[in-house]
């Protein structure tokens, strides 16, 4: 018996060898270890078949700092962060006593975590001298932030009289995340889903993508709906997809006077307590990388003989032609290929190029406020040598020199590529509603905040799948309507 059972092992090992059993998508995969409390929390967070909620109990005081409009405050020595680092981008984090995040009725508190504004056009005048918050706005959360920096705090920063304590605070996470980001629902989704489904989607074909959820939230005293939260992207984000002693240069791409295109002109540093904002800003390894690794790349993709072997030695190109492809579907005006912007750069040690989505807040025919071709992303073609969002000819050579034409380097992997996303299910109506269904059911009774505000009244909050194609500054398209525009598109882009 032993004998035989042995033999039939044997021979399903030699079948899986030959026709691969179980078989996953290529590309690059969380690493998979076996879970500990925290990775399960993690799990637990972002997952929209939970309720979760997020409670920020921060001071009046504390958040008059970080932005409020009235000179008085300069001789009271009240420091407004957001203009004494040029209108954005202060890094200083403030000090809520304390954050209570709940998942299913269980309640997880962190004390003293740092807050700051979060967001580039989106960071504005929130809280006046009368104790309102006026405006909604987007957070970020710093659970390891020490708040010791007398150039940031003055004479309130901490002094740490242990510094083995200090040490646990700069290694603390809940999680596993040294922090959260928290943005309000801007560009009115109504189903609440879209950018969580993109990023579900981008893991899902072995892309790097934030996990993200939806939370019932509360700033200080005021009730503000349902935010979305993400986790950031980070070097404890790298750490779940590359070995955690061997991480490369992360660099946040956007624009800054000029768009985040590859070329050899474009801006790239480390960020700085001065608020200098660079085209490519370092994110890791600050204090020992010389960019080395961005020179060499982009050197190499500037190359005007560049040979598809020299391109491979550089950008990992199966994940480049997956990424491109599911970033076509996806439909941001706002991204790399269409406003050189909105993106991360990460290069590993051995020089190897990869591309992570970021702020994917108008996909899927969100064209509230914003829709520089018209059609919501639907009538753009997966070759077009166009970037949409810019309105200008495709200068970013990962694009110009690889994809858009049939004498491209990558041409051909990318129209397998498309091919692939195209039959799956993420592009099905049936399988989106899933999502929304399931995020109505957990937040509709939490999603409209206790009042107007300045900037959105609480009526525009809701749940529904209606939409029209060309909504205007009203309404966004339904992701129906959206997926139907966009297949027929790209198969008629196809036949041409």
């Amino acid at each position: 018996m032993r004998r035989k059972f042995l033999w039939a092992m044997l021979m399903i090992t030699v079948i899986c060898v030959v026709i691969g059993c179980g078989k996953k998508k290529e590309g690059v995969k969380e690493v998979t270890e076996e879970k500990n409390p925290d990775a399960i929390l993690y799990e637990k967070l972002f997952d929209i078949n939970n309720v979760v909620k997020v409670d920020i109990d921060i001071s009046d005081e504390e958040l008059l700092k970080m932005y409020f409009l009235c000179t008085y405050l300069v001789f009271l020595k009240i420091q407004k962060d957001y203009e004494k680092y040029g209108g954005s981008k202060s890094p200083i984090y403030r000090r809520a006593d304390k954050v209570t995040i709940t998942i299913n009725d269980e309640d997880y508190v962190i004390e003293d975590v740092g807050v700051r504004m979060k967001g580039n056009t989106s960071r504005e005048s929130f809280f006046n001298s009368s104790n309102i918050m006026y405006n909604l706005i987007n957070f970020r959360l710093s659970f390891d932030e020490t708040f010791d920096n007398p150039e940031y705090y003055g004479t309130e920063a901490r002094v740490w009289e242990d510094e083995n304590a200090k040490k646990e605070r700069e290694k603390r996470k809940f999680a596993t995340l040294s922090g959260l980001e928290l943005k309000w629902n801007k560009n009115l989704d109504t189903t609440y889903v879209r950018e969580i489904y993109a990023n579900d989607m981008f893991r899902d074909f072995g892309l790097m993508s934030q996990h993200e959820g939806l939370a019932a939230t509360r700033i200080g005293k005021t009730n503000v709906g349902v935010y979305m939260i993400y986790e950031p992207v980070d070097k404890q984000f790298l750490k779940k997809y590359f070995n955690k002693d061997e991480i490369g240069d992360l660099y946040k791409a956007s624009w800054t006077n000029r768009p985040a295109g590859y070329t050899k002109d474009a801006s790239y540093g480390t960020d700085t307590n001065s608020g200098s904002r660079y085209n490519y800003t370092l994110k890791t390894n600050k204090k020992t990388s010389k960019h080395e690794l961005y020179s060499k790349f982009i050197e190499q993709i500037n190359d005007n003989n560049m040979t598809k072997e020299a391109f491979s030695s550089v950008v990992d190109t199966d994940y480049f032609v997956k990424f491109s492809a599911v970033s076509y579907f996806v439909g941001n005006p706002d991204d790399m290929r269409n406003n050189f912007n909105n993106h991360y750069l990460y290069l590993t040690k051995e020089n190897k190029a990869y591309f992570i989505p970021y702020d994917n807040d108008r996909v899927f025919g969100i064209t509230v406020d914003w829709n520089p071709d018209g059609t919501g992303m639907t009538a753009v073609s997966p070759f077009s040598d166009v970037a949409a969002g810019f309105k200008s000819w495709q200068f970013n050579p990962l694009i110009r020199n690889t994809i858009i034409n049939k004498d491209g380097l990558l041409y051909e992997e990318y129209v397998k590529a498309l091919d692939e996303v195209a039959k799956s299910k993420w592009l099905t109506n049936e399988h989106f509603e899933t999502y929304f269904e399931t995020a109505k059911k957990n937040y509709e009774s939490f999603v409209a905040p206790d009042k107007d505000f300045d900037n959105a009244s609480k009526g525009a909050f809701k749940f529904t799948l209606d939409g029209v194609y060309n909504g205007g500054n009203d309404i966004n398209m339904s992701m129906s309507e959206y997926l139907e525009r966009k297949l027929k598109t790209y198969r008629e882009a196809l036949n041409n």
